[in-house]
């Protein structure tokens, strides 16, 4: 068994039994399969990705990345799925090639209202042929409500909407700041979020935090300890995205990977897809 096996093996055995111990359904847990393992993100803006999605998945599947992480919509369109064909040939192709796709939306909280029924909407995307998004993740990060107390507030009214609107056993993911390095949002609302959401997905973009492969694994093991005291539970699922991966050395990626896998996460990615070089790909492929 490779050792990025067996880390896997022990951080499951170890969400399990933090799960029974919160009284968690271990068939919850069993559902965040799709945030498992090495992922890469195609936000909406990636024009090149969009125009041939199975391109996209082909270059996933020969680097052996298991989820692919699909920006649905966010707060500034005027649809709910911006690129709903594309959507559809990106979930199709993917589940062909054995990959699992987790869609995301960003919401301000100026309206909540559209901001859940666009979430809602993306979660429950369905193509042709009957594929769904494995698992969908709410970017809990805008600073359109520049009043923090207010900001909170309509974050966690928001996540508590989606989840209502949605199984109480779906895989519900949000993505959010890095509690090491953000300092737009004190006073993070892990544990609240943590209420509504199955993973956190901190954006460990460690290229503007700090730089060297040990102070890089440092500042990756700090947010995710950060996190789950943060959150009240030193077991809860963690996902961090590591990036930006236009300035990330190989060094320094190898060193995200390892103190990620070492503190127990569920697995880990890379921000994002169109920039990510041929170097980083083989890392990738070989975890």
């Amino acid at each position: 068994m490779r050792k990025g096996s067996l880390v896997a093996v022990l951080a499951s055995l170890l969400l399990v039994s933090g799960a029974q111990a919160r009284g968690i359904d271990l068939l919850r847990v069993d559902s965040l399969h799709a945030y498992r393992g090495t992922g890469s993100w195609v936000s909406i803006y990636d024009t090149r990705a969009w125009r041939n999605p199975e391109r996209v998945v082909a270059t996933l599947a020969a680097h052996r990345v298991r989820t692919l992480y699909l920006e649905t919509s966010n707060d500034r369109q005027t649809v709910d799925v911006v690129h709903p064909r594309r959507t559809a040939r990106f979930l199709d192709a993917a589940h062909a090639a054995g990959i699992a796709v987790v869609g995301w939306y960003l919401p301000s909280f100026t309206n909540n209202r559209r901001d859940v029924r666009r979430a809602v909407a993306g979660a429950r995307f369905t193509t042709a042929d009957g594929n769904r998004f494995d698992a969908f993740a709410l970017d809990v990060e805008s600073t359109k409500i520049r009043a923090i107390p207010l900001r909170t507030r309509r974050a966690v009214a928001f996540a508590a909407a989606v989840r209502r609107s949605l199984s109480a056993s779906y895989p519900l993911g949000a993505i959010t700041p890095d509690p090491v390095g953000a300092r737009y949002w004190p006073r993070y609302p892990f544990a609240q979020l943590a209420r509504s959401v199955d993973v956190f997905l901190p954006m460990a973009y460690f290229t503007a935090r700090t730089s060297g492969a040990a102070r890089v694994g440092a500042y990756s093991a700090a947010n995710i300890a950060a996190i789950r005291r943060l959150a009240h539970d030193p077991s809860f699922p963690i996902h961090p995205i590591g990036g930006d991966t236009r300035h990330a050395t190989v060094a320094e990626l190898r060193a995200f990977l390892s103190a990620s896998a070492a503190s127990g996460v569920l697995g880990s990615s890379l921000w994002e897809y169109g920039q990510t070089k041929p170097s980083q790909w083989a890392l990738l492929a070989s975890r």
